[in-house]
């Protein structure tokens, strides 16, 4: 079975899998509002490799990132699982863990002047908010990003590389833990939009 993947916490990327979870297409749109593209490119995409949007699964990052974003690739797999489609989703901030990583840390811009912290070693979780002024990266763990443009997240690693270089690592670890996480975002939605 094919699996499609979206990505738009930040930017947009668009992949197909095949059954042991090697990539057949892995295409980022980084240039291009993923609003205006996204389902053009999913129909391309499927098109190219002569699948029917019905004999696929898929797979969707839920956060944390761009509220807007995040929210684009939910509605498209809400659309599928309306369609009885198999649906999987799961957080950028778990993917060093599916990758057999113990322990570190994840971390993103979170607007509003402040940085969002995700720390794990192994079964023990946190999650916080810190102002980006306070924000400092410890050498003692591995730390993790989608921010890596940003100079304040330097030294750190992309967990989309991560997703593109290690999808036989991460997918099937998504399926057997049967996740469906919720869109994740930084605030509460009252907290957010005061």
């Amino acid at each position: 079975m094919y699996s499609l993947f979206l990505d738009s916490v930040s930017g947009l990327v668009i992949g197909l899998l095949d059954s042991e979870f090697n990539w057949v297409e892995y295409q980022s749109y980084d240039e291009k509002k993923p609003s205006e593209i996204i389902h053009f490119e999913i129909f391309n995409l499927l098109k190219k490799h002569n699948l029917k949007i019905s004999e696929i699964r898929s797979f969707v990052t839920s956060g944390p990132g761009s509220y807007t974003g995040m929210r684009l690739s939910e509605g498209v797999a809400q659309v599928f699982e309306l369609n009885k489609m198999p649906v999987f989703s799961f957080c950028h901030f778990e993917v060093p863990a599916f990758c057999g990583i113990k322990n570190g840390f994840w971390a993103t811009n979170a607007f509003k002047g402040q940085v969002f912290i995700y720390q794990w070693d192994n079964d023990k979780t946190e999650k916080h908010l810190v102002n980006k002024d306070e924000f400092t990266i410890s050498d003692k763990k591995i730390g993790f990003s989608l921010d890596l443009n940003d100079p304040q997240f330097d030294g750190l690693a992309s967990t989309k590389e991560l997703i593109k270089n290690k999808p036989q690592e991460i997918f099937p670890k998504v399926i057997e833990q049967k996740l469906r996480s919720p869109p994740f975002y930084f605030r509460s939605l009252d907290e957010e939009f005061r």
